[in-house]
């Protein structure tokens, strides 16, 4: 899979050298996002932007509506914002002074399609969903009662040592159970997993 080309827009110049080590030698430094549709085909880039006082949401959202894959970063990054980004279609959220290898891993997951949420924010992602209630329980039907128990765990935001410890059973024994419901519902995350339980 050909990698998308960064392009990073960004206003702090100590974090920036850490980003472009991590986007290696095709990236590009961008001062300008009102006219990136002009230049600058979405399906070929991916965009890493700082948040900042001269980016608001609207812009941002216009760049998702056009298509664009976008990783924000912030130098205080809250589960609120996340949240708020992450609806308004933005791929990735992270902290501005992130380690270059948390940055590539990042933007290898959004290049693969896929959307890179820290634990906090998958968290209360999996917590709103799971206020609504669960149209259809036939799902159940394909798992065994010991992994129904655990997806419920999940469902209630509960991370794989609180499963263990509510459970009684290992750490180790949660993720292999998990990596069978994930096979069984066909789903990669425990987001996805929430969001096809609710919509089955």
């Amino acid at each position: 899979m050909q990698m998308k080309r960064p392009l990073i827009f960004m206003q702090t110049p100590n974090a920036l050298k850490n980003w472009l080590s991590a986007c290696g030698s095709d990236a590009k430094i961008i001062y300008e996002l009102d006219t990136l549709h002009n230049t600058y085909s979405p399906s070929k880039v991916i965009l890493l932007l700082q948040l900042s006082k001269v980016i608001n949401q609207e812009q941002i959202s216009t760049l998702c509506q056009q298509g664009f894959d976008i990783l924000a970063f912030s130098d205080k990054p809250t589960t609120e914002e996340g949240l708020k980004l992450f609806k308004i279609g933005v791929k990735g959220y992270l902290n501005t002074y992130a380690t270059t290898a948390r940055i590539q891993q990042a933007l290898a997951t959004i290049n693969s399609g896929n959307v890179w949420l820290g634990a906090t924010i998958m968290q209360a992602m999996i917590g709103e969903i799971g206020q609504s209630s669960i149209k259809n329980s036939d799902w159940k039907k394909l798992l065994t009662s010991r992994e129904n128990q655990v997806v419920e765990q999940v469902l209630n935001k509960k991370s794989n040592q609180e499963i263990a410890d509510t459970l009684s059973i290992t750490e180790r024994t949660v993720k292999s159970h998990l990596r069978n419901v994930f096979e069984k519902l066909k789903v990669s995350d425990r987001l996805a997993l929430a969001l096809k339980v609710h919509n089955w």
